[in-house]
């Protein structure tokens, strides 16, 4: 087309003919061959992405029928245990014989173990439906940096063919020099770059929040019928699973980040690629433990609302939403929060993301990264008497007693128990003091500690 208008003399045929077979060899050809490569690694990518989606979906829908499921072997253990208990309120008046007696027995125990196994099933389905959509989520964003280098490398090819084709027709003599200045100049202004900031500007969409379906289990919907007795076995039971699957995945996170400190003190010790599936394999391990972390604050939260306490406070309670599905069940859903979402790996915020991840490790200055109880209603109060200047002033008091428990969740923090007296040698993070404990030198939260006047014996 930039050839249009052009008007060359009869005696121009050759070299058009010349320039043509150029246009042919240098230009056409490379850029076929280049189409129809990138068409079929394109196709290959999007069809991966397009299975992991539909194994994200099946899994969804495996976690939607165990859930219906396991909620309705909970009503039914409902009425069994209903009718075991209280046996006189099904014989409509007539005398239960041993035999009668025994039959509901049996229909009890068979339907409490129904339960159990289907409240198993449903919380693997919840599991396996979240590691889908860690592996899609992974997939997709190692898709689209494959597709971003493919349309760089389209990017770079065609800016090589006009290139090109600027040097074909810069040979065509006086006639064609304003044309070639022209299409050089365009030639010299291509930056793939800010070509591909310009297309994510034009066709990027609204900012990607990764959601979590959390496991909702029966014993947890307080609207529905269910001895308080039991309620709370079947929570406390929940609690020990979750406690279990956590202690697990934070095992597994330590020794992940072990090896990717290996990584960054010896990079010579693997390649770019081993690296980098180490560093998605620590990503994962942080979502699963904020999976596990928020469905263990939901539970806590029924938990403590069946013992008349307040709720315990959790980083991640702001990012719960809840919601009904298509049967009318209620469902939490965890809206991934900034810190535990991915980053562009060409972003240089290596510094910013060891922060963050310092922060989810250790928690705040609360003590929510591993507590143990939440402080009861009594030591709630104890706490509120406590000012704030006394607790965050930049004097350092000398002794300090522990107000409520505190587990430690990292090698150089203290473990508290309500009454402890720690002897208080510095301040370090914000909110976290330094101080010993029966020999012991660690980190403890400071908002679970009263200042202690000196002179004054533990109250």
């Amino acid at each position: 087309m930039l050839l249009d208008g052009m008007h060359f003399c009869k005696g121009s045929v050759v070299p058009r003919r010349a320039l043509s077979r150029g246009l042919s060899e240098a230009v056409a050809c490379p850029l076929r061959s280049s189409w129809e490569a990138q068409s079929s690694r394109r196709k290959a990518l999007e069809s991966g992405v397009e299975r992991r989606l539909r194994q994200l979906r099946e899994h969804r829908a495996a976690q939607e029928r165990a859930k219906r499921c396991a909620h309705a072997c909970a009503r039914h253990n409902e009425q069994a245990q209903d009718l075991a208990l209280d046996p006189k309120g099904s014989s409509r008046g007539r005398l239960l014989t041993d035999r009668d007696l025994a039959k509901l027995e049996s229909k009890r125990r068979k339907a409490e173990a129904a339960l159990t196994k289907a409240e198993a099933d449903y919380y693997g389905a919840c599991v396996a439906a979240e590691h889908a959509r860690q592996e899609w989520e992974t997939l997709l964003y190692q898709t689209g940096g494959w597709l971003q280098a493919l349309e760089e490398e389209r990017l770079e090819a065609l800016g090589a063919a006009l290139k090109r084709y600027a040097q074909e027709i810069a040979t065509l003599g006086p006639q064609a020099t304003q044309c070639a200045e022209r299409v050089q100049e365009q030639a010299a202004c291509v930056d793939v770059g800010e070509d591909i900031l310009e297309a994510v500007r034009l066709r990027g969409t609204a900012p990607n929040v990764p959601e979590q379906l959390l496991p909702d289990f029966y014993a947890e919907d307080l609207a529905s019928p269910m001895k308080p007795q039991r309620r709370r076995e079947a929570l406390e039971r929940l609690l020990e699973l979750l406690q279990k699957d956590l202690d697990t995945e934070r095992r597994g996170k330590q020794g992940v980040e072990s090896l990717a400190q290996a990584f960054r003190e010896a990079p010579r010790f693997g390649d770019e690629d081993a690296q980098l599936r180490v560093e998605e394999k620590l990503q994962q391990l942080r979502q699963s433990l904020a999976f596990l972390e928020a469905s263990r604050h939901k539970v806590q939260c029924v938990l403590a609302g069946l013992e008349g306490r307040p709720r315990p406070p959790h980083p991640l309670a702001t990012h719960l939403e809840q919601r009904r599905d298509r049967q009318g069940l209620s469902q939490m859903v965890l809206k991934v929060p900034p810190w535990l979402q991915r980053r562009p790996s060409s972003c240089s915020c290596a510094g910013s993301e060891e922060e963050v991840r310092d922060a989810w490790d250790r928690g705040s200055a609360d003590g929510h990264a591993a507590p143990t109880d939440p402080p009861s209603e009594a030591s709630s109060v104890q706490g509120d008497n406590v000012s704030t200047e006394g607790l965050y002033a930049n004097s350092l008091p000398s002794r300090c007693q522990a107000l409520y428990d505190y587990r430690a969740s990292m090698e150089d923090e203290l473990s508290l128990r309500s009454g402890d007296v720690v002897m208080v040698h510095g301040r370090a993070e914000e909110g976290w003091w330094r101080g010993e404990l029966n020999g012991s030198y660690g980190l403890f939260p400071a908002s679970y500690v009263q200042e202690l006047e000196p002179g004054l014996p533990p109250g």
